[in-house]
């Protein structure tokens, strides 16, 4: 919900069979769709902002798109901000390839970001890259921003490369974002550190924190923990770090968003993030992102409400 998306769709009764509605999905519920047209919506001249309901049966395709072109100069801007952000231990840099450790915590602090050109030959690179992370005992990885693939994802494809599901980024003015605090839920704390109960909440992938995931989680020049107590328990938290990117735009890169599964459904996930770009702002951070699976689209749908939409998107490969 909240997307914007095409949708070709069958017609009734009409001398073209099919068309397309270009628009913000706003229901789907009951066997129908409701969506809000926005410009170019297929070769109809209603208006924009005018309500199309869709019927489910006659839906023959649909497809999320961003709301707006994002150059690859932007990608990369965005990306080198949020590597700022979630630090890894240890780094270096083959050309413009980001080298990424920290012992196996993340795949994103323990994997190659493709920033730019490696300064080498393809086949090169990706034996160089193969090779640092063999020293460190891992396995080599890339995360790979999709309007940065070019000639990497072939190259990766052509060795056996597995590719992971898309991970959304997706970004907002941190003005908008602060506005969704809510005054009926308790305040949101932000600390420099995280303390034994936002450790205590925070499950990676349902596993278990190893010891170095603090060193991890703190590495980063200004980073808050926000929590959300509620009757003497923790019940929602977050992780935000301020980070400049090259552009000399401010971040705010938000992670670690996790809500107590007893406190669920109350809006803490959203108050949390709110919270956490109110204390951003007072960093003169102007803008925020986030990363949610693309599958995730609970959380999305969360996010988009307070003013997140899609910028790019990016996955994993390793062999």
């Amino acid at each position: 919900m909240g997307r914007r998306v095409v949708v070709r769709h069958r017609l009734h009764d009409a001398e073209q069979s099919a068309t397309d509605v270009l628009g913000t999905l706003e229901s789907w519920s009951g066997g129908r769709l409701q969506l809000r047209r926005t410009s170019g919506s297929g070769r109809s001249s209603r208006p924009e902002g005018e309500i199309v309901v869709v019927a489910e049966g006659d839906v023959m395709a649909i497809k999320a798109i961003p709301a707006q072109p994002v150059t690859r100069r932007a990608v990369r801007d965005l990306e080198a901000a949020a590597a700022r952000g979630w630090r890894a231990l240890q780094t270096d840099r083959i050309g413009g390839w980001l080298l990424r450790a920290a012992d196996g915590f993340t795949r994103r602090a323990n994997s190659c970001m493709p920033l730019d050109d490696p300064g080498m030959a393809l086949d090169d690179a990706i034996a160089a890259v193969r090779d640092w992370y063999a020293e460190r005992g891992l396995p080599p990885c890339f995360q790979v921003p999709g309007p940065l693939e070019l000639a990497l994802g072939p190259a990766l494809d052509a060795r056996g490369w597995s590719r992971s599901e898309d991970v959304l980024v997706l970004t907002a003015d941190v003005d908008d974002v602060r506005a969704g605090a809510r005054d009926d839920l308790p305040a949101v704390r932000i600390d420099d550190r995280p303390d034994d109960a936002w450790l205590g909440c925070y499950h990676y992938r349902g596993d278990e924190l190893p010891e170095h995931a603090i060193h991890v989680l703190t590495n980063a020049d200004q980073v808050g923990f926000a929590s959300v107590d509620d009757a003497g328990q923790r019940v929602a938290i977050a992780r935000g770090a301020v980070t400049d990117a090259p552009s000399g735009r401010r971040w705010l890169g938000v992670t670690a968003v996790e809500v107590a599964p007893t406190a669920r459904r109350r809006g803490l996930g959203s108050h949390v993030v709110a919270g956490l770009a109110a204390w951003a702002a007072r960093l003169a951070a102007t803008h925020a992102y986030l990363q949610v699976e693309e599958t995730n689209t609970a959380a999305q749908a969360a996010y988009r409400k307070l003013g997140f939409a899609d910028h790019h998107s990016y996955h994993y490969r390793s062999p």
